[in-house]
C-alpha cells in the first residue's frame, strides 16, 4: 500500500497468501468523497476484498 504525499490517493496491490490471486486498486479522496478505481479487474472483486479485509498487527502499527 502506498499513499500520495498530499494524502488524496491510496494505491493497494495485494497477493493471495499461498495462492495466485491478486487485487489492485486506487482510492481517490476528492471534494469530500471517495472514488474507487480497480486496476484491470472487476469492481465487485475489489469490493469483496475490502469488505473482508482485516489488517494484521504489523499493518496496524505501520511496519
Amino acid at each position: 500500500m502506498t499513499r500520495s504525499l498530499d494524502g488524496r490517493r491510496t494505491c493497494l496491490f495485494a497477493e493471495e497468501l499461498g495462492g495466485r490471486d491478486i487485487v489492485s486498486f486506487n482510492i481517490y479522496r476528492l471534494s469530500g468523497h471517495l472514488t474507487l478505481k480497480p486496476c484491470e479487474m472487476s469492481s465487485s472483486k475489489v469490493i469483496d476484498f475490502l469488505l473482508g479485509f482485516r489488517p494484521d498487527r504489523r499493518m496496524q502499527e505501520g511496519l
